[in-house]
């Protein structure tokens, strides 16, 4: 009954939306459009109907070169174009359309861009809410849209044909235009057009002239479509993609549909190609033929020629032995489509395609019947210059870096991209979640709200995903459809699945808002803990899941995140996700310094502008693709082989492939054996013969070597690319990992006795000195109040403790400041409660200070130290927190001040990259050298950062080689920068604050600690870290010595 009842009420919606289609083409014979931008059910007028992304070619020759400046059926309209903005489209200026309009005294603007990249009104980020929301917009009442400040960009292009073009049918191609315009030619209306993230495609034949053409075009910002492109990201407008005209012949391929997946058990390529024609002369021909050829390595492997008088055609083809295509291997074939009419080429066209099977098989998605984990990201399209517009070098370098950071699999968060995204996805090998541009999360999800449940929506729901579907089929790396993102389920939605799984039965669907419903091929719950990971895992067996967006890197995160993919590797249900996301969608804007800084939402307009500030700020890459120190975490996480010892004495280990097709013998393996950092024997494995999905032991053969007594050992392994593959170089390093040998012999190093300790004593402090050196301790406080070596002073504030951080982002998400608010200065609350010096027979000189903290509810503290005769100072501290109703701490340690001159930074622990104890896997323990002005991350809102983990001893040093070393019986965690936490600290609430805010002092900020907290990543509004790398309420004691070798 349920079954019947939800089928009925497919066809019933079904009706409703052709009903809507009907209206919405009757109304293409009306010349009033004029409100067509706030009518939900007007998304297009006089548009083409959408066709796979293709360029026309004059001949096979100029077609095999895929390069549009070859083809003289080809002219880009990019570069200057006039530009006139007005407040809102009833101001907008009245017959801007016509011909004889002087615009020479109008802007000029660029395009492809964004036209408030080029300082008209303003950048708007808003998440949920739309952009729109504060300005007495109730947008209950969709598609209610604004009309006082609703911004309106002229644009005016003049261009003349090619003297060729005179018996050609001539098309207008909008790659993208946000988010509704209208279009003009030679001052006559050609029609109407929503969806700002898909083609809009005219023609243009009847208006055009010889000589002159002006092309006018009107965009709206907001539009009705506006409310099914709630995205999370920049709220722009303008012409975002290219513009370009292109010719065909009268009788033209008009788009062509392929079908190239495997058969016979996936050996073999099966070939189907449904080609449509489109007839514009007066009088049909008489002779019209179409060529198909598929080409690999220069050699045809079909080719076939067919007379047709019909305006569509198929093929179909067996490929033997077909080189299969995955992201692991790109194999692709060159189509060659050629139109003739009386045997002479009149069109033709190439296209790069790729033979593999895509399919959930055994609850599993599988490619080419082969499971594949999906190491994923988001990714959205931005520039920090121009905004939505990418240029080809910037999309190239994401996927280099993708490909360097063992990235294999890319969602289009929260629209198509542009076409020759997928283009480079085919060449270089990612499998592709291709979304729909379709999201309206600032309307909710219930269903008496959503739009994704409202009928009269349903017609602009299923032209998107039409728009999507029909442009982007013909691509290999497109594994995946998404119906949208974040809007809801309902009616429109269980249609344009149906719609997809009828068109295109070759690929799964996905919608994360439809949960566990039918809709969705694949679970892609968001943000979905590991243990709910788990438990779907145990209890589903019909599905994959695979999470559309987890591990929120916004600002310093992405902690726990080896413990995601320890569970994605238990599981076999569990295949992978995408990390939100990939770039910073920072803008460049000029600072007061007045150095650029990357600004976020809140930066731009008015105060009454809707922001949610630096949410938009969760890359894995600054906005100028510089890596975040998450990244590194990312790539050794995500890396393809997992390394796990089984008898370091002898050297076996065990190698464990996780790629689904590629055998390691294209990887080399080498390893390097490091005492306390330092290189002492090298060596190299033989060739790696390990097949896909499995794992092998094998034996490195270490070589024997004496240890030193305090000496650590570890080994270092390394797979490395043998040849250039895929824009990754020669000689990369594609996974690796560290053991510790258990080789290493300990022993007490006996601290030095020699000298003459002088103790001296007043009301104030506690003075104990040697031949070259004096510590002041302040008996008010009992911190180390000035420590002075060979007559210079060294501290700019004392040694104290320290229980805070500056919060990061996560940190204020899951409201750490406002919980944690008692430990940011407590150290201004412990009251001395006895303090006591001692000096032994031999001259140490021991002073023991007790405190209580009366804000804590009297819980104790004691810190000792014992100074040297060579002025070594170890401290030993007691921290009583076992106290159920104290919040949990930050961090536990010691920080001060030294001298500026001390400016390089050396340690031997975890890195060399920025590392917290809930993300340093990726880093090594090593010896690691740098200036200390380098130790600072610039995270686009300052918050916690520079920290080392698990750090046996680091040093200070000026240019005359004069040492601050800090050293530990077990490891700590440290950070030495010229900065001071409280710059990084905006406080018990968010503030507006950038990198160029932080003041740079004229000191080194030192922290020395037992634990600090790590900074998760689950998401950024409420997740906490794990409970492993949580500092709750007990007992705690650290001990750290400091030496000084001048």
């Amino acid at each position: 009954m349920k079954y019947i009842m939800r089928t009925s009420f497919f066809l019933l919606t079904a009706v409703v939306a052709l009903l809507g289609c009907f209206k919405s083409s009757a109304q293409k014979s009306s010349d009033n459009y004029a409100n067509a931008w706030k009518d939900e059910k007007i998304f297009r007028v006089n548009k083409e109907e959408p066709t796979a992304w293709f360029i026309p070619y004059q001949n096979e020759e100029a077609a095999k070169s895929q390069n549009p400046e070859k083809s003289s059926y080809y002219l880009s309209l990019k570069g200057k174009w006039k530009f006139k903005w007005s407040q809102n489209p009833a101001n907008a200026m009245v017959g801007f359309e016509k011909t004889d309009l002087n615009d020479s005294k109008w802007d000029e603007i660029p395009v492809p861009g964004d036209w408030q990249m080029y300082g008209y009104d303003y950048p708007i980020y808003t998440n949920i809410q739309y952009p729109f929301a504060n300005w007495g917009i109730n947008t209950d009442n969709s598609p209610k849209v604004p009309e006082d400040f609703n911004p309106t960009g002229l644009y005016r292009k003049s261009f003349k044909l090619p003297s060729d073009w005179g018996n050609k049918q001539v098309f207008i191609h909008f790659g993208a235009v946000n988010s509704a315009f209208y279009l003009y030619v030679n001052g006559k209306f050609v029609g109407y057009s929503q969806d700002t993230k898909t083609p809009a495609a005219f023609n243009l034949t009847k208006y055009l002239v010889d000589g002159k053409n002006t092309l006018a075009v009107k965009v709206i910002r907001w539009s009705d479509g506006s409310y099914l492109e709630d995205q999370d990201f920049w709220r722009l407008s303008g012409i975002e993609r290219d513009v370009f005209l292109v010719a065909t012949p009268q009788l033209r391929i008009q788009d062509f549909e392929v079908t190239s997946v495997l058969s016979n058990d996936y050996t073999d390529g099966k070939f189907d190609l449904h080609v449509k024609l489109e007839d514009h002369q007066p009088k049909a021909g008489t002779n019209t033929s179409v060529a198909v050829k598929i080409n690999r390595d220069g050699k045809v492997v079909y080719s076939e020629e067919k007379k047709t008088d019909n305006t569509e055609i198929d093929f179909e083809a067996t490929i033997d032995d077909v080189a299969q295509w995955s992201a692991e291997f790109p194999n692709l074939y060159e189509l060659e489509l050629v139109l003739k009419e009386d045997g002479k080429v009149t069109q033709a066209i190439s296209q790069d395609i790729g033979f593999r099977t895509v399919e959930i098989k055994d609850g599993l998605l599988k490619i080419n019947g082969t499971t594949v984990t999906l190491r994923g990201v988001n990714l959205h399209e931005h520039h920090p210059e121009t905004g939505h517009y990418v240029d080809k070098e910037t999309r190239k370098l994401d996927l280099e870096l993708m490909k360097k950071n063992n990235i294999n699999a890319i969602r289009t968060c929260h629209y198509p991209q542009d076409p020759l995204f997928y283009e480079l996805c085919n060449t270089y090998g990612f499998y592709v979640v291709d979304e729909i541009n379709i999201e309206s999360h600032g309307i909710g999800y219930d269903l008496d709200k959503t739009l994704g449940n409202k009928p009269n929506w349903g017609p602009a729901h299923l032209d998107r995903t039409k728009n999507a579907v029909e442009r982007d089929r013909n691509n290999p790396s497109v594994i995946i459809w998404s119906l949208g993102n974040e809007a809801g389920n309902g009616v429109n939605f269980y249609n344009t699945y149906n719609w997809i799984k009828k068109n295109d039965p070759t690929r799964p669907v996905q919608y994360e808002r439809a949960g566990e419903e039918f809709n969705t091929d694949i679970v892609a719950y968001m943000y979905i803990r590991i243990k709910d990971m788990e438990r779907y895992a145990r209890e589903h067996s019909d599905r994959p899941l695979i999470p559309c967006e987890y591990a929120h890197a916004m600002g310093n995160s992405l902690g726990n995140f080896q413990e995601y993919w320890d569970a994605i590797y238990k599981y076999k249900q569990l295949q992978g996700g995408f990390i939100w996301d990939w770039v910073d969608q920072g803008l460049m804007k000029k600072g007061k310094n007045p150095e650029d800084f990357w600004a976020y939402g809140g930066d731009f307009g008015p105060d009454d502008v809707p922001s949610d500030n630096n949410f938009c700020m969760n890359g894995l890459v600054t906005p100028d693709r510089k890596p975040h120190p998450a990244l590194f975490e990312m790539k050794k996480v995500y890396q393809p082989v997992y390394f796990e010892a089984l008898n370091l004495k002898t050297g076996e280990i065990k190698l464990t492939s996780h790629y689904s097709f590629d055998n390691l013998s294209n990887l080399k393996l080498e390893w390097i054996i490091e005492a306390n950092g330092k290189e002492i024997k090298k060596g190299t494995y033989g060739n790696l013969e390990i097949e896909p999905l499995s794992s092998k032991v094998i034996n490195l053969n270490l070589p024997d070597f004496e240890p030193e007594v305090n000496v650590e050992y570890f080994v270092n392994v390394y797979l490395k690319s043998k040849a250039e593959k895929d824009l990754v170089p020669a000689n990369y390093t594609v996974a690796y990992e560290q053991f510790k040998l258990p080789v290493s012999i300990l022993r007490e190093v006996a601290k030095s006795t020699a000298g003459n300790l002088k103790l001296n004593e007043d009301a104030k402090a506690i003075n104990v000195s040697g031949s070259d050196f004096k510590i002041t301790i302040d008996k008010t406080t009992g911190w180390v109040k000035a420590i002075e070596k060979k007559g210079k002073s060294l501290l700019e504030m004392p040694l104290e403790p320290n229980f805070w951080r500056a919060p990061t982002d996560n940190d204020f998400g899951n409201k750490m400041p406002e919980k944690s608010a008692i430990w940011k200065a407590i150290v201004n609350d412990f009251e001395v409660r006895q303090i006591t010096n001692t000096q032994d027979i031999l001259g140490l000189v021991q002073v023991d200070v007790d405190y209580v903290i009366p804000t804590l509810g009297n819980q104790t503290a004691s810190v000792s130290y014992k100074i040297y005769g060579d002025g070594t100072l170890s401290v030993h501290s007691e921290f009583d927190f076992l106290n159920h109703r104290l919040p949990e701490i930050p961090r536990i340690g010691f920080r001060t001040r030294i001298k500026p001159e001390f400016d390089s930074f050396s340690y031997f622990g975890r890195g060399p990259h920025e590392n917290y104890v809930d993300r340093n896997t990726s880093a090594l323990v090593g010896l690691y050298e740098s200036p200390v002005k380098d130790q600072r991350f610039k995270y686009a809102r300052p918050q916690e950062n520079g920290y080392k983990t698990d750090v046996r001893w680091a040093r200070l040093e000026n240019s005359k080689g004069n040492i601050i070393e800090v050293s530990s019986n077990g490891t700590f965690g440290t950070s030495a920068m010229p900065y001071a936490q409280e710059s990084f600290d905006d406080g018990g609430e968010k503030e507006q604050r950038h990198p160029e805010d932080v003041a740079l002092e004229p000191y080194v900020e030192w922290h020395i600690d037992k634990l600090q907290r790590g900074v998760g990543g689950d998401d950024s509004w409420g997740a906490l870290p794990h409970d492993q790398y949580r500092i709750f309420p007990g007992l705690y004691s650290f001990d750290f010595t400091l030496k000084f070798d001048f």
